[in-house]
């Protein structure tokens, strides 16, 4: 029993496993969208804005694609999906979903998932700006800077984050930087050290996001050593 997760070689995306009955998990936002295999059937679960409360009996596989991919795979924009979580024949139809859930029930649910999301890029790649856009916002540029850097205007940078990412640029930037200082923190950076690894303008700006993204402070995500 437990959980794991490995990049995917195919696609931008990771694949993640758990194995066994689990006790009810907090899912925090990470600005990412998931195509879930519950061992029935497939689930598509949309970008959070909000901790969810998650909980499952059996084993269950999964992609987890990185922020933006999603709606190239599925066709559907993020914005109609955000915190919801939706059956993937109400997105793909019944008879593409009934073939996936077939190959995924014979298979190694993992390998037909990311062959899926594989065919479906190779038809409709994601838009050219999608990754540099997400890389700046995740380093903190100013969001007028990234639209300038991608040769869009503010207005239509907030347009297609909307569409890709499910929320406003602003947003998943706070998400992005929320998600490296959980990171930092965990691997035993001091709360300090962190806000100024991750571009705040001090700790109690890296608070108010904390609040904000998670409900809970950043010292709840310090490593057991320094608590």
């Amino acid at each position: 029993m437990g959980y794991s997760e490995q990049r995917s070689t195919l696609v931008p995306a990771t694949v993640w496993r758990r194995q066994g009955p689990v006790a009810p998990v907090e899912i925090l936002p990470d600005g990412c969208m998931d195509l879930i295999w519950t061992g029935t059937g497939l689930l598509v679960a949309g970008p959070d804005t909000v901790p969810v409360s998650a909980t499952g009996s059996g084993d269950m596989v999964a992609l987890r694609f990185d922020p933006g991919v999603a709606p190239s795979v599925l066709g559907v924009p993020a914005d109609a999906m955000v915190n919801g979580r939706v059956d993937f024949a109400d997105i793909a139809g019944s008879s593409q979903a009934r073939r996936l859930s077939e190959e995924a029930a014979t298979g190694d649910p993992g390998k037909v998932l990311e062959r899926f999301a594989a065919a479906q890029l190779d038809r409709s790649p994601p838009p050219r700006w999608l990754h540099p856009a997400t890389s700046l916002l995740s380093a903190g540029h100013p969001v007028a800077g990234v639209a300038d850097q991608i040769s869009a205007s503010p207005r239509q940078l907030q347009r297609w984050s909307r569409h890709h990412y499910g929320y406003g640029a602003k947003v998943l930037q706070r998400i992005l930087r929320v998600n490296a200082a959980m990171a930092g923190l965990r691997t035993g950076c001091s709360a300090v050290d962190t806000a100024y690894d991750c571009g705040y303008a001090d700790y109690a700006h890296m608070f108010r996001d904390f609040r904000s993204v998670t409900g809970r402070s950043p010292a709840d995500f310090l490593a057991p050593t320094l608590r």
